[in-house]
């Protein structure tokens, strides 16, 4: 009988018969008409057109006949939650199929327990290729449910891994000493982790794998600078991406074992312990003598072809050392990015603004990114002094287009376009150079996540017009007071509201002008505001019942804590799959998971934290109570301990199917 509710026409696989009848009869009578092609060519091309679409098709391919190798193909272009919960089921044939696939991609980031569950049912490990396996907020205790139902030994096609936010040793040592020989790609994500020297060493014994060619460890920053890790003697790596700085001593291990390195990438590379500054030294012949010693050349340095440093803080002197000794280098990125919003630009190497230094390091260079803010003043003399040395012929025929965009006393130098994903707006353009309309539209195309100093824009909309500068953001974050009812149009100047996915705005007093922008943000999926702010957005269940997905409640004041008032929220957002709200008891914690628990995958409750809601009587006592080795006294500790005993007697009777986590008097909960 076959599967007639989910037949569908896949004609290009299949219609070379077909094809050729329907040309052959074309061509035919255009043969036998051809002394009328002239004057009816719109006609006879009208007819033949009408005629190959109403031809019939008796081998009409059907998921019936289709060939499973092009079913497979169409698995490979969609998710495995697509697969699993859009094609499942719908007739034996799919079923069959879907049992023989060996090509999943499974992201168990962000997911609800009753889909991994699901999930665990359908797929087998070993038609897994890709796995991502996170123990964070919003799937507390999922690692442990994975390990009990796998066998790490049964992933034997397993060739992409990456492990977010697993905190304990002993999980994350399970599942390192478990990895089979074909593992090729691997990730590991805790920026906040404490793992234990025995872990590192099983996790660099990993990188030493034959088939491992590529890893991104993104752990606490203070572990990748600590000289002390002790790289593989022998390892086959091509790409390598570490979060934070890395030693000089390190990275001349990385070279020297690494052969096949071919793409490295780190916030920097740290010289100071190596380097020596001749300047500041009296006996010069002396200090060539030292620096000569120490700055011994790097080892295999001929076979990288991409270097990238996202976070660089290096001068000019110590990249004219590191860069010419990787002859082979294609690609170099060189990123000297500073958050204004949160750290100051504590020097001004106005060498990296001379164009003439660059090209003798980069002459073999085919790719070439670059971001560079320096305070600008009197002192550094005229911007087109520096200008000028970015425009010579060899930055033509490289294609490579400088911009340079002073904001006051500010001067940012970037290649176009702007080679970094994030973007503080703190002020306006002041000056723009160069002025070509094209280069100016692609200038920010890379920018995807933009937070904007609403003081920056106040008068903006006189200054800006045609297309926005931000086309492609997706995460907007604004600081600071909304002054005028013209700054809504100021920030769609920069952004295209309609793409934004995500949105912050951490406001302590609501206002007219900021609840009328909220409600144009018309796709907006993840919120993050403070609860005063949520109290005057009773009106935007119209505008995000459908759309909104993430909702992080914050309180500025921990002090003077801001409860929500959880029966208008649940109305306001009844299809909520993540939240992060404070709440003032268990009531609200019951009535929140009763009410939304039917889309609710995951919650973070934060509880008030009674030493800081009476801290005018905890300081008036501080003097009197005695600490303990912590810093902490008895009766605190105390109270943390009735507290946490209170959160588990409730979190062990909730009547949903979850899994619970506390911390620092919080509760982490996982939800069918």
């Amino acid at each position: 009988m076959g599967c007639k509710q989910c037949k569908f026409l896949s004609s290009k696989h299949r219609v070379n018969d077909c094809i050729e009848q329907n040309v052959y009869s074309i061509t035919t009578q255009s043969t036998t008409n051809s002394s009328n092609r002239t004057n009816r060519y719109h006609q006879d091309k009208h007819q033949y057109d009408a005629s190959f679409t109403t031809i019939g098709f008796p081998n009409l391919l059907t998921l019936d006949n289709l060939p499973v190798e092009l079913v497979y193909h169409i698995f490979d272009q969609l998710d495995t939650f697509t697969i699993v919960t859009s094609m499942l089921n719908v007739c034996r044939r799919l079923n069959s199929i879907i049992s023989t696939y060996n090509h999943y991609h499974l992201d168990l980031q962000s997911i609800s327990m009753k889909y991994f569950n699901r999930l665990c049912l359908v797929v087998r490990p070993e038609q897994v290729t890709s796995l991502t396996l996170s123990d964070g907020n919003e799937n507390v205790g999922l690692v442990a449910v994975f390990l009990k139902k796998f066998q790490w030994q049964s992933f034997k096609q397993l060739r992409s891994l990456r492990l977010v936010n697993i905190d304990q040793n002993e999980q994350i040592a399970q599942i390192l000493l478990s990895m089979t020989n074909g593992l090729e790609r691997l990730s590991v994500e805790n920026p906040n982790e404490y793992y234990s020297e025995t872990v590192m060493d099983i996790l660099m014994t990993i990188l030493s794998k034959k088939s491992l060619s590529k890893i991104s460890l993104d752990l606490a920053r203070n572990r990748i600078l600590n000289p002390s890790i002790i790289w593989p003697m022998e390892c086959f790596l091509r790409e390598i991406k570490l979060t934070g700085l890395c030693h000089i001593s390190l990275f001349r291990n990385i070279l020297c074992c690494s052969v096949n390195l071919k793409k490295f990438q780190a916030f920097d590379i740290d010289l100071d312990d190596e380097w020596i500054d001749q300047t500041d030294d009296d006996d010069g012949e002396e200090d060539d003598e030292v620096a000569a010693r120490q700055m011994l050349p790097l080892s295999n340095s001929s076979n990288l072809l991409s270097l990238s440093l996202v976070y660089a803080r290096n001068e000019i002197e110590k990249l004219e050392w590191l860069l010419p000794q990787f002859s082979q280098l294609i690609s170099f990125k060189y990123l000297n990015v500073y958050d204004l919003h949160t750290e100051p630009i504590y020097e001004s190497d106005y060498s990296l603004l001379d164009g003439g230094r660059w090209e003798k390091m980069l002459v073999n260079c085919q790719d070439f990114q670059f971001i560079s803010t320096v305070h600008f003043d009197h002192k550094a003399g005229n911007v087109h002094r520096y200008i000028a040395t970015f425009q010579t012929q060899f930055w033509q025929d490289k294609s490579w287009n400088i911009a340079f965009e002073q904001y006051n006393k500010t001067l940012l130098v970037y290649s176009v376009p702007y080679p970094h994903s994030s973007f503080y707006y703190d002020r306006p353009v002041f000056v723009s150079i160069p002025h070509n309309p094209f280069l100016s539209s692609q200038s920010m195309r890379n920018v995807t996540k933009l937070r904007i100093n609403l003081t920056a824009v106040n008068d903006l909309r006189k200054q800006i017009i045609g297309a926005v500068r931000f086309p492609h953001v997706t995460q907007l974050v604004l600081d600071g007071q909304w002054r005028n009812t013209g700054l809504s149009s100021s920030i769609r100047s920069l952004v295209d509201l309609s793409r934004i996915q995500k949105f912050t705005r951490f406001e302590r007093v609501p206002t007219t002008i900021f609840q009328t922008f909220v409600f144009d943000l018309s796709t907006v999926q993840s919120l993050t505001l403070t609860a005063s702010v949520l109290d005057s957005l009773n009106a935007a269940v119209f505008q995000y019942s459908q759309c909104l997905r993430s909702l992080y409640i914050v309180q500025l004041y921990e002090i003077y804590p801001h409860f929500v008032n959880v029966e208008p929220f649940c109305t306001m957002f009844p299809q909520v799959q993540h939240l992060d709200i404070p709440v003032d008891s268990f009531d609200s914690c019951q009535y929140i998971i009763d009410r939304l628990g039917r889309f609710l995958i995951n919650v973070i409750f934060r509880f008030p934290h009674r030493e800081r809601d009476e801290a005018d009587d905890i300081e008036d006592d501080d003097d009197d109570d005695e600490d303990d080795e912590d810093g902490r006294n008895e009766d605190d500790n105390n109270d943390d301990e009735d507290k946490n005993a209170e959160l588990i007697e409730w979190a062990q009777n909730v009547r949903q199917n979850h899994q619970y986590r506390i911390r620092d008097r919080n509760m982490y909960l996982w939800l069918q």
